[in-house]
């Protein structure tokens, strides 16, 4: 289980491509650095404190995503809707993160 998610963190090399087309869009997967130090650990509660993070990525993912569709609709703001994406994508993976270091460090 935790072998699977720290190959995750190779997926950070793609945030490369920002230097070759300057576009800021591939700095989200930057997001994916954190999963290196998913390695360490070595709990064996880490599915039930794997799971809880899921569930707060998942929730700010739901909320982010259903404000950001109607501040779009409501606002005719189609330009809005990328940016969004980037921040959707990279945000869940640090809240997923975050959440899976609280759990381990709070004992939960």
């Amino acid at each position: 289980m935790k072998n699977a998610l720290w190959y995750l963190g190779f997926l950070s090399v793609l945030s490369l491509l920002y230097f070759v087309e300057w576009k800021v869009g591939f700095l989200g997967f930057l997001g994916f650095l954190s999963y290196f130090s998913v390695y360490k650990i070595s709990d064996e509660r880490m599915e039930i404190n794997l799971g809880r993070a899921t569930r707060n990525a998942f929730m700010y993912v739901m909320l982010f995503g259903s404000g950001t569709i109607t501040y779009g609709y409501l606002t005719q703001n189609q330009g809005i809707l990328l940016p969004a994406f980037a921040l959707l994508f990279g945000g869940s993976l640090i809240i997923c993160i975050l959440s899976l270091f609280y759990y381990n460090k709070t004992g939960r």
